[in-house]
């Protein structure tokens, strides 16, 4: 008898031998700087840098509140529809410690080392943290995934890293082959198009000064991959800037493309988690009237549009680009349905709601 326990604790013991590397192995990842690191195994405790990646992490977890520990405040101070969905549906998201805003300089470092975590993401959207070297001390390993800077071009690795550090790899891939399938037929589609149409893209219009835009990359990059042409893109360097009216109009662009839905301009489009189409005809109808903008030849012409913000830092940025083809190339991308595209993806991956009017192409007039 004792023979046979011995035995069977000794078949036991290979068993978990086997079956450790699984659970236990390392992972080595190289983030969007070329920084490569290593972690024992799947992060447990994270740090959101950017709490309004929690809709990235979304696309890759069932609970994508489960693991975090600490997170910033921007999507509680900038979207506080998608906020208040994400609270309703998971009550855990109100006692995760809020540690600062990164693009006001206020993100805690020392903070987020007291929360322990195993991991912490931070993004490309704005400037490098300048305090890293007090999460080097204290060994706390971090990694920087980007769909701001070089979307395009970094939104699949990027993917790819989280879906390791996260241990949820075959979800990434299905993601990623979601993504890359979409993003291809509207590429396919558009090269038949000799001509693209000048697009002026107005960010938060309605806040006041007029009119900031994008300069090089991500909503430049968007709106190109959308089959247009961001006029920002010629006058600027910086990924923020400023036109003035009176360029603008000499430019005469042949669409006139609002961003919206960010509390940044309460007076704004009115856009995003929450809104109906009469919210967003309203306030876009309002903002069409501005003095700097309706006196646009493709104001009027009714060649006017607007789009949900927060889809453009974020892999639901190609939903943004299908919306944005209908409505530079109404005709080649008559049967293409963003609608449709958002509910396979909330269906079937996306765990946190995302319920509203996130697009509108305005009619003639």
């Amino acid at each position: 008898m004792m023979k046979r326990t011995t035995l069977l604790s000794l078949a036991g013991l290979v068993w978990l031998l086997l079956t450790a590397p699984a659970v236990w192995a390392s992972i080595t990842v190289t983030d969007m700087l070329q920084r490569q690191i290593t972690l024992p195994g799947p992060a447990k405790r994270i740090v959101l840098a950017e709490s309004r990646h929690i809709i990235t992490l979304a696309l890759l977890e069932k609970d994508p509140v489960s693991h975090l520990v600490g997170w910033g405040d921007d999507l509680q101070r900038y979207s506080p529809a998608t906020w208040q969905a994400i609270a309703d549906k998971y009550p855990a998201a109100g006692k995760i410690p809020v540690l600062g805003t990164m693009n006001s300089g206020t993100f805690s470092m020392e903070a987020a080392i007291a929360t322990k975590p195993d991991l912490v993401i931070f993004t490309l959207y704005g400037p490098i943290p300048p305090d890293l070297s007090v999460l080097d001390a204290a060994h706390i390993p971090y990694v920087f995934v980007d769909f701001f800077r070089k979307p395009l071009e970094n939104t699949v690795p990027s993917l790819r890293l989280l879906g390791q550090v996260l241990a949820e790899d075959e979800r990434a891939d299905a993601v990623i082959a979601y993504w890359q399938q979409h993003m291809d037929a509207v590429k396919k589609r558009l090269a038949s198009v000799s001509t693209r149409p000048s697009v002026f893209f107005h960010l938060n219009p309605g806040k006041g000064d007029c009119c900031f835009t994008s300069g090089p990359g991500n909503m430049s990059d968007f709106i190109a991959a959308a089959g247009g042409h961001n006029i920002g893109v010629d006058k600027l360097s910086a990924p923020i800037g400023k036109l003035n009216p009176e360029y603008i109009l000499s430019r005469n662009p042949d669409f006139y493309l609002m961003g919206g839905g960010s509390a940044v301009s309460r007076d704004g489009l009115q856009i995003g988690t929450g809104a109906s189409q009469q919210q967003v005809a309203t306030s876009s109808q309002r903002l069409l009237k501005a003095t700097e903008i309706a006196s646009l030849p493709a104001v009027k012409a009714g060649h006017a549009g607007g789009v949900w913000l927060f889809f453009f830092d974020s892999p639901l940025y190609f939903v943004g680009i299908e919306a944005m083809a209908k409505m530079f190339h109404p005709a080649l991308f008559s049967d293409v349905d963003p609608d449709a595209t958002l509910g396979t993806l909330t269906r079937q991956w996306l765990s946190v709601p995302l319920q509203g009017t996130f697009w509108t192409a305005l009619p003639d007039h």
